[in-house]
């Protein structure tokens, strides 16, 4: 099915066959019609789930997986505990063949949304982990727990890719904010409009790594060089890392580097 209709397809189509099912139920006095309508159900039920969870597992990078599992099945399980003494109460309110239909005419409109919220297309999406930012070139070397750090990029963008560099780089924000960053901006400098200043804040030195060489993914780092494609010609971004000094933690596991 999932060849034939793809994943929302499948989606929207296990939701009308369960809206049909739950109609059956409500209406059908005669057992065997009942059983027999039981089994497409399963079958709906079967294909939407395994469809939710491979697109989970193929849409989240390695290091925050289980974490990502972790919170759809909180979503998934603990929607339907929280569900079923409402629609007990239904139930017990309206009669049970009319609870019936209403939770039929409601998978009717969640079939319908998948028109409005499909999933993301797994093939633009890219998880596996993409080690292409350089070792930042200190002179001196950070201890892991030293932080925050303010990480500024320079752009240089022709007035006539402005625009369309500034909504290139939407995606390179969400990425940031994705690996760990804990705010961010774009600046256009005041005196001189071809000049780009991204900044974002990370909450330590050992997370700012972990962006370098664990967090960033080959999607990430198409983002970036979709949004590269628009500087000047023979220019390059000018990448800075500043430690905070108020906090008394800087310099408290600096070491020289060679």
């Amino acid at each position: 099915m999932r060849r034939v209709l793809g994943a929302n397809g499948t989606l929207a189509a296990g939701a009308l066959v369960f809206a049909g099912v739950l109609a059956v139920l409500a209406t059908v006095r005669t057992p065997w019609l009942v059983a027999v309508a039981l089994l497409p159900a399963g079958l709906a039920w079967i294909g939407a789930l395994s469809t939710l969870n491979a697109a989970v597992q193929a849409r989240l990078p390695g290091w925050v997986r289980a974490r990502g599992l972790a919170v759809y099945l909180l979503v998934f399980q603990g929607g339907q505990a929280l569900a079923a003494p409402v629609w007990g109460a239904v139930a017990e309110w309206l009669g049970l063949s009319a609870c019936l239909l209403i939770a039929s005419a409601m998978m009717l409109l969640s079939a319908v949304s998948v028109r409005r919220w499909p999933l993301h297309d797994a093939e633009g999406i890219n998880p596996s982990t993409s080690d292409h930012w350089p070792t930042p070139p200190l002179v001196f070397e950070p201890g892991e727990a030293e932080g925050p750090v303010l990480v500024s990029v320079v752009y240089r963008v022709p007035a006539d890719h402005h625009a369309e560099f500034t909504d290139r780089m939407r995606h390179v924000a969400r990425s940031r904010r994705r690996t760990g960053a804990l705010t961010w901006g774009l600046y256009q400098d005041g005196n001189d409009p071809e000049r780009f200043v991204e900044t974002y804040l990370v909450s330590s030195w050992a997370e700012h790594l972990a962006q370098h060489h664990v967090r960033l993914t080959a999607t990430d780092r198409r983002r970036e060089e979709r949004a590269r494609e628009l500087l000047a010609p023979g220019t390059l971004p000018e990448v800075t890392h500043a430690f905070d000094t108020a906090s008394g933690s800087f310099g408290s596991g600096r070491r020289r580097c060679a």
